[in-house]
């Protein structure tokens, strides 16, 4: 039989992916009766159709993200692994096995997975950049398991290039500083988390590798700062678009993972979408108290008072982190101006959690609104001993004291909020230029002053550089 250039092709193809198959890694031994009874059906029906096409590197790869998706990492490493043999320049599964490698621990395994799925050719890759070589999560990943295997040097080289990209600088600059601790370089770490964190100020791992770094240079107090903004932000880390990796999250569709979904959502500002992903959960498991006590403060943004109520009245009922939801509350009911209800539930929060540092301070806002001043120093002061990191909480308490003519002890307090020099400096540094000047010190007043409309300036903040220059033409 004659066959044409087209069918010779075709056939030498179709050889080349038998022989593929042959020698690719089995699929792994699944027992599926063992999984979670969610995860169940969907692992069956993909683990059905990859055993039905063994040989397809779309049914294979299937699998691979499905088990990804439900956290089986060594099961999903070795389908991945097949269908890289399948199709060994898709870039999708060499890049999700790295991610799985990284689950795993095997770093220097990632990192080979991830050079090896950035050489690829744009033509294999389906997400939106112009070449493999750009993706930007693949990149970032790559510096971070070349820092995790011990591979100092390239690591930096490559944190260093990411810098240079806004939505990659704030992880690039805690890689800069972990790289930094390992070296001993603890002055040089403080630099780059402290960018980290000006970056993105709610970077719970950069707070604690700033407080590790602190701690060695025997700045003591900062370093307690430091673990206190680890200890309030916890694991929050700056988002990057991740086509790729979000096609396997959305594989999931249980209600932990829609509420996992809806905190994305609402940390993108997709406000909507994030209320739908938890009311979605609730349908699936109508009483998990974690979406109900997230959608009081989402209803609560949305200004929609009645749900936000509803769902409160729940979490109450179900009786789970009783302070964070008497809180939110609270704050629901500031947003409605009722000033007097609020102040009770924020009450209840500290009745359930005395150190509650966000309800002690807006207690005393609301302290203050009601011209009760000592009694909102006072609840400035106990948000303060809660938490030493809460630089709102500390300039709150400044200010306070400076309307009570007790400006010594304000000075005290303002004094440590001059460092870091971000966004919100400026207005503390013109409340301790403020104190001073109060205190008769009006050359250490001009100081900050002066100090405080610079920063406004670099900051953008005109109004407030604005305020600030009245005040110094009067002064001097």
């Amino acid at each position: 039989m004659h066959l044409g250039r087209g069918g010779a092709a075709l056939a030498l193809a179709l050889v080349a992916r038998t022989v593929a198959a042959q020698n690719a890694p089995p699929l792994p031994r699944l027992s599926l009766d063992t999984y979670p009874l969610a995860a169940r059906d969907a692992i069956s029906r993909a683990h059905r159709s990859a055993t039905a096409r063994s040989a397809d590197p779309a049914a294979v790869g299937a699998l691979a993200r499905v088990l990804h998706a439900w956290e089986q990492w060594d099961a999903a490493h070795e389908t991945y692994a097949r269908a890289q043999a399948l199709a060994p320049r898709a870039f999708e599964w060499h890049y999700l096995d790295a991610v799985v490698l990284q689950r795993l621990a095997r770093s220097a395994d990632a990192a080979a997975q991830l050079r090896t799925a950035l050489g690829l050719e744009t033509a294999d890759l389906k997400v939106p950049t112009t070449t493999t070589a750009g993706y930007l999560p693949a990149r970032l990943k790559l510096a971070e398991a070349l820092l995790d295997a011990g591979d100092l040097d390239e690591s930096r080289r490559l944190f260093e290039g990411l810098t240079r990209d806004a939505a990659a600088e704030p992880a690039a600059q805690l890689g800069l500083g972990r790289i930094a601790v390992a070296s001993g370089q603890y002055a040089v770490a403080v630099d780059h988390l402290q960018r980290a964190i000006a970056l993105f100020p709610e970077f719970g791992a950069a707070h604690y590798a700033l407080a590790l770094s602190y701690r060695a240079l025997g700045r003591r107090d900062e370093a307690q700062r430091a673990l206190e903004g680890h200890r309030q932000y916890g694991p929050r880390w700056p988002a990057l678009d991740d086509p790729v990796l979000a096609a396997v999250t959305a594989l999931r569709d249980d209600a932990g993972a829609n509420v996992r979904r809806g905190v994305k959502l609402a940390e993108t500002g997709d406000l909507e979408g994030a209320i739908a992903a938890h009311e979605a959960a609730l349908l699936q498991e109508p009483s998990l108290a974690e979406a109900h006590a997230n959608l009081i403060a989402l209803y609560g943004r949305a200004r929609n008072w009645a749900k936000a109520e509803e769902h409160y009245r729940k979490v109450v009922t179900l009786g789970v982190d009783l302070g964070t939801a008497h809180y939110d509350y609270g704050v629901v009911l500031g947003l409605q101006e009722k000033w007097d209800l609020a102040a009770e539930a924020y009450q209840r929060a500290i009745a359930v959690n005395p150190s509650h540092a966000q309800a002690h301070n807006n207690l005393g806002q609301i302290l203050e609104h009601q011209r009760r001043l000592d009694a909102a120093a006072d609840e400035y002061r106990r948000a303060v001993d809660s938490q030493p990191a809460f630089r709102l909480a500390r300039f709150n308490l400044g200010r306070m004291l400076i309307a009570l003519g007790r400006t010594g002890e304000a000075i005290t307090e303002l004094e440590r909020l001059t460092e870091p020099r971000d966004t919100e400096a400026p207005r503390y540094l013109f409340a301790l230029a403020t104190a001073h000047v109060r205190a008769g010190h009006k050359d250490e007043g001009i100081r900050w002053a002066t100090e405080a409309r610079r920063l406004a300036l670099e900051h953008g903040q005109e109004e407030l550089a604005a305020a600030i220059a009245r005040d110094l033409a009067a002064l001097k």
